[in-house]
């Protein structure tokens, strides 16, 4: 079924590549180049792309559209699987058109079904453009001149990791917009980004990021990370976003810094909600992530929620949650129903202590790491009905932290280094909270919780939840070599807690703490008579373990789904 079906309406321009010149822009006798028909068009015109042989080059130089413009391609649907003879094809290889991006958005455009390939930069771009539509295009090799995009900006807002320029890209600084991002497929990028949307100043952004592919987009030459789909926040800005359906596969390259869902922020607020995600085989270094969302030192609230999606086979950790705002930012992270498994590493790791150097903060092969450093942020992570397995690092791993950190900067070249202050994790709070829970066969810890500052509340509640097979030093633990000025760890006998954990299958011990009272009451370790006494550890703190679980609870049962 053709993409225009039905009656075409007056204000309908046709373009075709290799057409005859001197075309009035009708379906008989199309325009034959972009720039023809962007100056006959006025706003509110449909432009339609009619398809070519692939043997004819596609449509050059690129077109930028005017107001409520919709730019479609014609013939079958292009993101779908399957061969075209035939495709409505655009490029643009001129920097000196659009500054290289091929499709140059304006307010209500939309652009549907169309095929883009070999820009100079971009795909489709937009500045402060609202109520835009993307729909069911394809793009792949775009942003051939590696043109750096998006920065990822770290502690003293250093914009220290480039990253390519992206396929997709919106640009909003000011106003309000709305925009869907829904069925494309982005694939075979050397250096580009998947989807980026960057909101400044008081930018008031919704968008809808639903059903797309991206597969197949590698770190360029010079860059420091590649995002299948990055989100930023900087000044006051306002960015909301719903996500379905998307799949995230193949992303990275040899020692590359790959993403599949990543947020940066330096102020403002984030919230994103994503359903029914699929993450599968980051390549690259020890930084690849399936998902990861990273704060800045400034003011910013975050509201991440992930179901019913999977992330699977990553060299790196694989969801990270790291808050290092100023007073007052808020970082909640909620997952149901996710699958996390198969993290790897680059090198072998050494058995994880209780505390570590800030110069090793992250990327440890974790299944799921919280970090928290700034000064008097709060760091909340819920996890229910999920399963985390076979990881090489923990299965879960908080941390909080300050210092200053080492880097070799982005843009002073080889051997040229730098240093970023973290703030010192005074006054933080952490809140971790994991119900009808899998978390099993950790190379590391399975749940390790480690503060090395001066923080104020730290809230840990688990039931009804399988932690087992730990290779690292203990199955729990929850140490500190600094100081927490209110505490609560429940593992079973707290209000509204009735334990019904199983922890099992450690290398060596059960359960460890350092410096905190640990209620893990009503839990199966086992057998009838718990942990041996060899098998927990306590140290200037206190570990409550009778009675235990006379059978072992349903929450054994739980791993990993069919």
């Amino acid at each position: 079924m053709s993409c225009l079906a039905g009656a075409v309406h007056a204000g309908t321009l046709f373009v075709l590549a290799g057409a005859a010149p001197g075309g009035d822009g009708s379906r008989r006798a199309p325009y034959n180049s972009l720039a023809s028909v962007e100056k006959a068009s006025v706003p509110g015109d449909v432009i339609v792309v009619m398809p070519a042989p692939l043997s004819v080059p596609p449509l050059d130089g690129g077109i930028t559209l005017k107001l409520n413009q919709s730019l479609i391609g014609g013939g079958p649907p292009v993101a779908a699987a399957g061969v075209l003879g035939k495709a409505p094809r655009l490029t643009n290889r001129d920097p000196r058109r659009n500054s290289g991006d091929v499709v140059l958005l304006a307010d209500g455009d939309e652009v549907r079904n169309l095929v883009i390939t070999g820009s100079f930069r971009g795909g489709i771009h937009g500045t402060n453009v609202s109520e835009v539509k993307i729909l069911g295009n394809d793009l792949s090799a775009t942003n051939t001149s590696c043109t750096a995009g998006l920065y990822v900006y770290f502690p003293g807002n250093l914009p220290v990791l480039a990253n390519g320029w992206a396929a997709i890209m919106i640009d909003e600084s000011r106003g309000t917009a709305r925009l869907s991002i829904d069925h494309n497929r982005i694939h075979d990028g050397a250096c580009a980004d998947g989807i980026d949307i960057r909101a400044s100043g008081r930018a008031q952004v919704r968008a809808h990021i639903d059903e797309n592919e991206l597969t197949r987009l590698a770190q360029g030459p010079g860059m420091r990370s590649v995002l299948a789909i990055g989100l930023q926040t900087r000044g006051h800005a306002v960015l909301a976003v719903d996500s379905k359906g998307d799949s995230e596969t193949d992303i990275g390259s040899p020692n590359a810094d790959c993403e599949g869902l990543f947020a940066n922020q330096t102020g403002g607020s984030l919230t994103w909600s994503i359903e029914r995600n699929r993450f599968a085989h980051g390549i690259g270094g020890e930084s690849c992530n399936g998902a990861e969302f990273f704060t800045d030192t400034g003011v910013t609230t975050t509201n991440l929620y992930i179901g019913h999606s999977t992330f699977a086979y990553d060299p790196g950790d694989m969801i990270e949650e790291d808050n290092g705002g100023a007073a007052g930012s808020v970082m909640s992270l909620v997952l149901v129903d996710v699958s996390v498994s198969h993290t790897s590493f680059p090198k072998r790791l050494p058995s994880e202590p209780k505390f570590t150097d800030i110069q090793y903060m992250d990327n440890l092969g974790r299944c799921m790491d919280q970090y928290s450093w700034g000064h008097e942020n709060a760091n909340n992570l819920r996890i229910i009905n999920s399963v985390f397995s076979n990881c090489d690092g923990d299965g879960i791993g908080s941390d909080v932290t300050g210092g200053r950190y080492r880097f070799e900067r982005a843009a002073g070249g080889r051997g040229s280094t730098g240093e970023m202050d973290f703030g010192d994790g005074e006054g933080d709070a952490v809140s971790i909270d994991i119900e009808n829970s899998s978390i099993e066969d950790s190379g590391q810890y399975v749940l390790h919780f480690a503060n090395h500052a001066a923080m104020a509340h730290l809230d840990v509640r688990v039931r009804n939840s399988r932690l087992s097979g730990a290779q690292g030093a203990a199955v729990v633990a929850f140490d500190q070599d600094g100081t927490t000025q209110r505490s609560h760890i429940d593992l079973g006998d707290g209000p509204g807690n009735a334990g019904g954990n199983c922890i099992i299958g450690g290398a060596h011990l059960a359960a460890e703490t350092t410096g905190y009272t640990v209620l893990a009451r009503s839990n199966w370790w086992g057998g009838t008579h718990g942990p041996r006494a060899d098998r927990i550890a306590a140290a200037a703190g206190q570990l409550h373990i009778s009675p235990v679980s006379g059978s072992p609870p349903a929450s054994c049962s739980l791993g990993l789904h069919p």
